[in-house]
């Protein structure tokens, strides 16, 4: 195919500023993630139209158990789309769907137009930034001319309190596994420091479901990488978490302290969770295949509640038990199918990358994310909110950006071995 070297260099271009900009945004707002992602697929277009070399794209496709995983999910869900009573709701949450192509336009070219570790460092940097607005929001607020910073008691930034701890512990675990590597030299102190503004920041959401998928996360990337000191680091949280907690034994009416979580009396959040998870268990059961539709489970659970007590019925606040109850079996076990393939793709970097690389990290820090993801999904439908789904695509991509540069590593290796051999032969047949 002849490649238009204008197109490409113009689609390349837009490419670095997309990804930038879409580091950037992620801890403060969707929509700065969505015009990032907009430029993102305006170099995509311009990247096939210009005719890039098939090199640079995935030459393996029709392998990817990942890429055909992803693929199932997405139709998985239109039977219960198609069987929903509010179609236009169910209609509206299947085409978030769109949010799993991400990981691989982050992952097919932040590697190939050299800009992964300047991403990974814009995001640092603006993690750093929300959570500086974060403490002002819990120092009291300010208010400079036409700058006004509310004061919060649980802080969220720019983002819904909730949405920023569920960011704020994926970035955690990503700056944790890049911190565990010296090949990131002198930025390594500079991370460290990150690290620790993120992790106080979390705390501050007063977050019980963050704290958790955090040390979810933490735990499995010590096993991972095999790390003492990612070991410590999360003993060492966790006693700085239970002596918050003590101090913040009541908080706004929540049971906070850890040492009587589990013999007090569930607060009105807990107490919602445990009514809406008991009325999605009974709504798999009375609809095991297909579920009660995809738009329609406040519908039901409204029906459901009985004089019972519950704060909001709009989702499970469990994506396991809200996809088993709006989309059932049809939908729930390609679900598992599609985390299975994940961690599966996962797994294979870490071990198939050097010892102590970026690339070797990078897949770290996504498994563990992942396992943080998971964590949290038990106590929140984190999966539905695409600021969170969003980051962890993006975190993701990261990690599979070393599939393409490991795929162009060895088509360079197998043609400098190609140029060897053919040079030699033709020594030989110099030679009397």
């Amino acid at each position: 195919m002849r490649v238009s070297p204008r197109l490409a260099a113009l689609s390349d271009r837009l490419f670095q500023i997309a990804f930038v900009c879409l580091a950037f945004f992620i801890p403060f707002g969707i929509a700065g993630v969505n015009a990032s992602l907009g430029l993102a697929l305006l170099a995509w277009m311009l990247w096939k139209f210009a005719g890039s070399p098939r090199n640079d794209a995935s030459d393996t496709a029709t392998r990817d158990r990942f890429l055909l995983a992803s693929l199932v999910l997405v139709l998985s869900a239109l039977p219960s789309v198609l069987m929903s009573d509010d179609t236009a709701r169910a209609f509206k949450d299947w085409k978030s769907y769109w949010q799993l192509a991400v990981c691989f336009l982050v992952g097919g070219h932040i590697a190939r137009v050299r800009v992964r570790d300047a991403a990974f460092w814009t995001l640092a940097a603006s993690s750093a930034l929300a959570c500086g607005l974060a403490f002002l929001q819990r120092a009291g607020g300010i208010e400079l001319g036409p700058i006004r910073i509310a004061a919060e008691h649980r802080v969220g930034g720019t983002l819904y309190t909730t949405t920023f701890a569920g960011v704020l512990y994926q970035m955690i675990v990503l700056h944790a596994a890049m911190a565990a590597t010296s090949r990131i030299g002198r930025g390594r102190r500079l991370l460290v420091v990150i690290l620790v503004a993120e992790f106080a920041a979390l705390l501050f959401t007063m977050t019980r479901g963050a704290w958790l998928a955090l040390f979810a996360g933490v735990a499995v990337l010590a096993v991972t990488l095999r790390s003492r000191t990612v070991a410590a680091a999360g003993i060492l949280g966790v006693a700085i978490l239970v002596a918050f907690t003590l101090f913040y034994a009541r908080d706004q009416g929540r049971t906070i302290a850890v040492t009587t979580m589990a013999t007090s009396e569930p607060d009105r959040n807990v107490g919602t969770r445990l009514v809406l998870w008991d009325m999605s268990w009974h709504m798999f059961l009375d609809h095991p295949l297909l579920g009660v539709g995809m738009g329609d489970y406040s519908t039901e659970a409204a029906l459901r509640l009985q004089g019972r007590a519950a704060r909001t019925t709009v989702d499970s606040h469990n994506v396991f038990l809200h996809v088993l109850a709006t989309r059932g079996l049809l939908g729930f076990v390609p679900l598992v199918a599609y985390f299975a393939a994940l961690v599966a793709m996962l797994i294979g970097r870490v071990r198939r990358a050097a010892k102590g690389s970026l690339e070797r990290h990078y897949a770290a820090g996504a498994l563990a994310v992942t396992a943080a993801v998971l964590a949290g999904s038990l106590t929140e439908n984190n999966i539905d909110d695409s600021e969170v789904f969003l980051a962890y695509m993006f975190v993701v991509g990261l990690a599979r950006s070393g599939l393409v540069k490991r795929r162009a590593s060895t088509k360079a290796a197998d043609a400098a071995n190609m140029h060897m051999t053919g040079s030699m032969g033709m020594r030989e047949r110099s030679e009397p």
